[in-house]
């Protein structure tokens, strides 16, 4: 790829993305400085990669997973740099015991799973997923909901699976983990 056509690849997709990827961050309850600065480092990567991610199937899936390790390694160097005369050390002690999380990390995972399923099925098939694993529908209220019988929606949601992962899993370890919650 050349440089043009890397540097118009990488503006499109910042102006397509960059208020996602913001979005994504803040709804994790981090301070808009330190989102922002995660969302420039975020894109800087993504322009490092542009090769790579100009051939990715779901490049909104990569940017979010790409901002959340970009978070947590700020994240671990700006606890790192905090200082044991620092007022705040009681909340540091917390949160380095577990006790205190700076952000909701199932508000991430929720947002992944749902952008990354919704880009590799039909509105349908994500409306049948939703039914079945989220929403609480027996596999028999979803068949006649999507006017199937009960073998023929099993058969379809085994084959969702296997699309989803012979799409997604390589490289997205937090959609294993999606799917195994979904069991």
């Amino acid at each position: 790829m050349d440089k043009e056509t890397k540097d118009k690849f990488f503006r499109e997709l910042m102006e397509e993305n960059y208020e996602k990827v913001y979005v994504f961050l803040r709804k994790g309850n981090i301070d808009k400085a330190f989102a922002e600065d995660v969302v420039q480092e975020t894109f800087l990567e993504a322009y490092r990669k542009a090769e790579l991610l100009a051939e990715h199937p779901n490049r909104l899936g990569w940017l979010y997973t790409a901002a959340k390790l970009k978070m947590i390694k700020m994240l671990s160097k700006r606890e790192n740099a905090w200082s044991l005369d620092d007022e705040n050390i009681t909340i540091d002690k917390e949160y380095s015991l577990g006790k205190l999380k700076p952000f909701k990390e199932w508000d991430f995972d929720e947002i992944e799973l749902a952008e990354t399923i919704k880009t590799s099925v039909s509105e349908e098939e994500y409306e049948m997923i939703r039914d079945y694993y989220l929403n609480g529908y027996t596999a028999v209220e979803v068949a006649d909901k999507y006017g199937l019988d009960k073998g023929g929606f099993r058969m379809r949601m085994s084959r969702l699976k296997k699309k989803l992962k012979d799409d997604i899993i390589a490289g997205w370890p937090c959609f294993l983990i999606g799917l195994w919650l979904l069991r």
